[in-house]
């Protein structure tokens, strides 16, 4: 989908990570995220959106995480001190095994995310310091 002013950033990094300029790590939490907001807000077709997110699998240089138990005990302390939605707790914690950076445009997410991390930026700022 391309929301006015979140496209272009995002499409960029991710170009660049298909071009191998950036090595980039995501979870299977947040391709459902995105397969239930195109399901929603998508005119496509349920099978053209599926076709569309199984490619995501294929783009080189992207690691899809699935969080494990681990994860989801340490999600729980972040919870407790931040606050934060479950998911955005999982995402949290999985990141901090997986990255150095965590790339979000949410603005409470990228407040409170950033007690837990070194960076927390959004796409257009990954991409200035590329």
């Amino acid at each position: 989908m391309k929301e006015e002013g979140f496209y272009e950033g995002s499409k960029r990094l991710l170009s660049s990570i298909e071009k191998g300029g950036i090595e980039g790590t995501t979870t299977i939490i947040n391709i459902m995220e995105i397969l239930a907001v195109l399901r929603k807000r998508s005119k496509l077709k349920d099978s053209e959106i599926i076709k569309d997110i199984e490619k995501i699998g294929e783009i080189q240089n992207l690691g899809i995480i699935i969080p494990n138990e681990i994860h989801i005990a340490q999600a729980f302390e972040i919870q407790k001190k931040s606050k934060l939605l479950p998911i955005d707790a999982i995402l949290v914690s999985t990141s901090k095994d997986f990255s150095d950076v965590f790339v979000t445009r949410d603005a409470e997410l990228k407040q409170k995310a950033s007690n837990f991390f070194i960076s927390v930026v959004e796409p257009e700022e990954l991409l200035r310091g590329a």
